[in-house]
């Protein structure tokens, strides 16, 4: 039976998200909503938003369970590094960490810097207007994540399509759906067995042969571990950098100029792109579950709720960022959750800055009069997907 005044909540996602979050923000920062009919919690505070990360009573594992309100199609997988908890996260993840360690990473900038001038010398040979993301945005990080993994990047047609599957909130069937998992599975296990008996020098062959005083990874932990890296190594930074990119031409052209003036502003302005740039289509994070009472922005949640935390909001909040709502590149001690926090922080953030600042950087350099060659409002943008982002990004210099 549905409790009384359930009827009454808001319905999320938001048909007008900036205003709405700003309200709740300053007058009710955990706040009942209705998701897909049942009613969850929604965080939009950033204090509210670290303390969530941090508490391990709030579980990405339970969020797996069948009876959890899902965003539309998008459900968490069981066995995936994001749907754990402790111990088996922890034991997971130090496997994983012993790989994809910061000096591993930082080591990749000089090829990151190669594919990115190797990808700005074919871009210049075009005639515009020309698609950036086919042409750039969506290339770099799949040459990376390929080069990385020891994935045939001839193969990324493929891939590609079971990825948007995959992360598809509507407009596809729930069937489609398990479909892109069961092709991405049955891709990513070839791929594993193949390296398993003859490894090479790649992420993937690294992982298999990963132990930790006896322990290692199992097949179906490789497989899913796999698909993770594939999926977010790609889709992820392709659509930050697009739509940072966009934020900057369509809503601060005159700080576009200004980093093409003043390249040194652009880590910096990667990260303040990071906060201002929502990255989520329905401007939330993957859903936990709480495993116990919980008070919280002056409220009680109750064991076994499920609560949805925005990342969007959370950044703007101006209780942890002075002028959140002004894009600044020389902002300071920018301690934005793009990544999130605590133990299931991104563990690809520091790769996906570098791509940022290099991929950005170039096209600043060698394309200081980038425009739109629409209108904004005349944007593609894919309104199905659990991450934000377009179907084409056409530009002209």
């Amino acid at each position: 039976m549905r409790a009384a005044g359930v009827d009454l909540l808001p319905v999320f996602p938001f048909s007008d998200p900036d205003a709405t979050f700003a309200r709740l923000r300053a007058v009710q920062p955990v706040s009942r909503v209705l998701l897909a009919g049942q009613p969850v919690w929604l965080i939009t505070r950033y204090q509210d938003a670290q303390s969530v990360f941090l508490d391990p009573r709030f579980s990405l594992a339970r969020a797996a369970d069948p009876d959890v309100p899902r965003l539309g199609t998008f459900e968490p997988r069981p066995g995936l590094l994001l749907s754990m908890d402790p111990p088996e996260h922890t034991r997971l993840r130090k496997l994983v960490t012993k790989v994809f360690t910061a000096r591993r990473i930082e080591q990749l900038r000089p090829h990151v810097q190669n594919t990115v001038d190797g990808l700005l010398d074919r871009l210049a040979t075009t005639s515009p207007p020309v698609d950036l993301i086919e042409n750039f945005t969506a290339s770099l990080p799949i040459e990376i994540i390929c080069e990385m993994l020891g994935v045939p990047c001839e193969d990324r047609p493929r891939f590609q399509e079971w990825t948007e599957l995959i992360m598809t909130v509507s407009g596809r069937s729930r069937a489609e759906v398990q479909a892109g998992w069961a092709r991405m599975t049955d891709y990513i296990a070839g791929l594993v067995a193949e390296k398993r008996q003859r490894p090479t020098d790649d992420l993937l062959s690294s992982l298999i042969a990963a132990r930790d005083q006896g322990d290692k990874l199992d097949e179906n932990e490789l497989v899913l571990f796999g698909i993770v890296l594939l999926v977010a190594g790609h889709e992820t930074t392709k659509n930050q950098l697009t739509n940072s990119v966009v934020m900057l031409l369509a809503e601060h052209p005159d700080q576009w100029h200004r980093l093409v003036e003043q390249p040194e502003l652009v880590p910096s302005a990667i990260e303040e792109l990071l906060r201002l740039v929502p990255l989520f289509g329905s401007d939330v994070t993957f859903p936990r579950v709480a495993t116990a009472e919980v008070e919280l922005g002056g409220v009680t949640i109750g064991a076994g709720d499920t609560v949805l935390v925005s990342l969007t909001s959370a950044n703007r909040d101006a209780a942890a960022f002075d002028a959140p709502e002004v894009f600044d590149p020389e902002r300071t001690d920018n301690r934005h959750l793009a990544f999130g926090n605590g133990i299931h922080r991104c563990l690809g953030a520091q790769l996906a800055k570098i791509e940022l600042e290099i991929g950005l950087g170039g096209l600043l350099r060698r394309f200081p009069h980038l425009e739109l060659d629409v209108d904004v409002d005349e944007l593609p943008w894919n309104t199905g997907g659990f991450i934000r982002g377009l179907h084409a990004l056409p530009v002209r210099w």
